[in-house]
């Protein structure tokens, strides 16, 4: 069987499909990744084919860096516009990019994966990494950083949230659709999402709304347990002292890069604790570094958490996760959408303190925060206890014949 994952988005969304195609692939099908440009080196090392779509996210994300560090009407104003390059950019590639496939299962911002799926008369499924993208009456919609409302607040929230999918997408949509030759659909949402969506998370750290409207098959979390080794060098500076703390924001882009660096530093030497700093998309640690911080390129979660005293992250799915797998405290400086979840679901499970918002991270409130959690036994003892039951379940226990079906 030839099956496309059609994907947009960051790192985030891009690498639990390709971990799925790898696993697809193991069993003997043909994988098509159609997605941004970004990606296709690494999933051409993986064996699979790659259709570009669109252009590069990385390059949108560093133009528009002060967005994710900002809040309100501004990141409303540029997800509409990024919205519509997304479809006119998914609509112009994907029909002829998938006319032999089998099946398409897409992931992140796949506007055009159902429409193209129908065109084709082949099965579409949509692979969602957060609850909060369901609704439900006990979270809001990921486009508000509001996490703790209560459920009427939340039910109002989510009729709002799916009349503004169809006033920014469904003329659009059903435009695209017509010159396609296809009827036209009344819920974007509903349409988007599909009957049966696939919810890719853990369900100690994510469990599922109880009042969502359909039908959800978890599946969990596609993120390895396992990974590369690492780099000589990281090892040995691991081994040269104390467990130091990791600083990284994934794919999120920062404004400034040195004053965050600057801010980290500031609290890492006041409290005198070893640094890892992963340069990600925000380009940290481009400043002079003091004794005991180093800087990393892309290297494997999975195998550096457990050898880190905290983490201190972004609050992708991904990330939360494999901190979580490890054992180890957190502490999350959400930028945008889903991160607000996770940054929730940290606190109330009790693996770290309050989420610092990004847009009031600075030295003295990041250093009051990570003394909070170093030598912190109770939290300590929390995380490695969910560690244990999330690493008991077996990476490889996705059920592919029911995930195709």
């Amino acid at each position: 069987m030839r099956v496309a994952l059609a994907v947009e988005g960051t790192r985030g969304d891009v690498y639990p499909l390709l971990a799925l195609g790898a696993a697809l692939r193991g069993r003997g099908h043909s994988v098509l990744v159609c997605g941004p440009p970004d990606f296709e080196p690494v999933t051409r090392e993986r064996g699979m084919d790659f259709r570009p779509v669109g252009d590069s996210v990385r390059e949108y994300l560093e133009a528009h860096a002060e967005v994710l560090a900002g809040r309100g009407l501004a990141v409303l104003r540029e997800g509409a516009r990024y919205l519509s390059a997304c479809l006119d950019a998914q609509f112009g590639s994907l029909p002829g990019a998938t006319r032999d496939v089998d099946r398409i299962i897409g992931g992140g911002i796949q506007i055009a994966g159902p429409s193209v799926a129908e065109l084709h008369g082949i099965p579409y499924r949509y692979l969602v990494y957060c609850p909060a993208l369901l609704p439900s009456s006990e979270h809001a919609p990921i486009l508000l950083p509001l996490q703790s409302m209560p459920s009427w607040a939340n039910r109002i929230s989510w009729r709002a949230a799916l009349a503004l999918h169809d006033r920014l997408l469904r003329p659009a949509l059903n435009r695209k659709r017509a010159a396609l030759g296809l009827k036209p659909i009344r819920g974007v949402y509903r349409h988007l999402v599909t009957p049966r969506p696939l919810l890719a998370a853990d369900e100690e750290l994510a469990p599922y709304p109880i009042d969502c409207p359909f039908e959800v098959e978890r599946i969990g979390c596609l993120h390895p347990m396992q990974g590369d080794p690492l780099p000589a060098k990281l090892v040995a500076f691991l081994e040269q002292g104390p467990a130091p703390v990791y600083f990284g924001f994934g794919s999120m882009t920062d404004p400034d890069p040195a004053r965050t660096t600057r801010g980290i530093l500031q609290a890492v030497t006041t409290l005198g604790c070893r640094a890892i700093l992963s340069q990600g998309w925000a380009g940290l640690g481009e400043v002079a570094l003091p004794e005991g911080v180093i800087t990393i390129g892309p290297v494997s979660h999975a195998e550096l958490f457990p050898h880190v005293a905290a983490v201190v992250h972004h609050g992708g799915a991904g990330t939360t996760t494999t901190a979580a797998r490890a054992g180890v405290p957190q502490i999350l400086i959400p930028h945008v959408l889903d991160q607000f979840y996770w940054a929730k679901r940290v606190t109330l499970l009790g693996l770290g303190p309050a989420p610092i918002p990004r847009n009031k991270l600075a030295g003295e409130r990041l250093e009051i925060t990570l003394s909070m959690v170093l030598d912190n036994e109770t939290l300590s003892e929390r995380a490695h206890d969910l560690g244990v039951r999330l690493r008991s379940r077996s990476s490889d226990d996705v059920d592919l014949a029911r995930l195709l079906a």
